[in-house]
């Protein structure tokens, strides 16, 4: 099993390289992985790491946001934490999505439907998904 890992300091300016690492890592070690895999990947990625920054750690740059990532065959693993004081996601709505500009919650959703497992931690500042890639019917 091979782990990309980078611990930054909560800056969204970041993101973008931090992300593009994190594909560069993939498609290398699962070269299967197709272009809009590694775009569904590009965007879990990036609502989870705004949503640490933002919502966790309350872009407070002295916090940290750590992000570690494992392939095993096609399925890749990730780990996203920040240092905020979490959140309750049972207490998430997803019943009523009519849209509105003052809601949250939106790309947690979205990132449920895009991967094939997702749990938060029970303080709520550590979110871990799965992903199985590079499998074409």
């Amino acid at each position: 099993m091979k782990t990309f890992e980078v611990v930054f300091s909560s800056d969204i300016k970041q993101v973008n390289k931090i992300v593009k690492g994190a594909l560069a890592y993939i498609s290398e070690n699962i070269p299967k992985a197709d272009a809009e895999e590694l775009m569904e990947i590009r965007l879990i990625l990036s609502e989870l790491l705004f949503n640490a920054i933002i919502h966790g750690n309350k872009s407070d740059s002295e916090k940290l946001v750590r992000l570690k990532i494992e392939t095993d065959g096609n399925i890749i693993s990730s780990v996203i934490s920040d240092e905020g004081n979490g959140f309750d996601f049972g207490r998430l709505s997803y019943q009523n999505v009519e849209p509105s500009i003052d809601e949250h919650g939106r790309g947690i959703m979205l990132v449920k439907a895009l991967v094939d497992s997702f749990t938060y931690s029970k303080t709520g500042n550590r979110v871990l998904f799965s992903k199985k890639v590079g499998v074409h019917v």
